[in-house]
């Protein structure tokens, strides 16, 4: 079973991903938002480590950048 701290290392390295891919295309939070139908408010949650997260909602992320998961987690720790 994964510990609490492996889990928030895990959350915070996927929401500084998604910061860094969304700055990187020069995307606001409200836009990225509503390109991939995740509400703005959740998705900073999201960014800053403070939310669980599904696959679903994963996937929808990786598809709004348009990259494959691996290209995704390329930039994860």
């Amino acid at each position: 079973m994964i510990d609490e701290e492996a889990k928030y290392e895990v959350k915070n390295e996927v929401g500084d991903r998604i910061k860094t891919l969304r700055k990187e295309q020069d995307l606001t939070q409200s836009r990225f938002a509503l390109m991939t139908g995740i509400n703005r408010s959740y998705l900073a949650d999201i960014e800053m480590g403070n939310r669980n997260f599904g696959i679903d909602t994963l996937t929808k992320i990786v598809k709004g950048f348009g990259l494959t998961f691996e290209e995704f987690f390329r930039g994860v720790k």
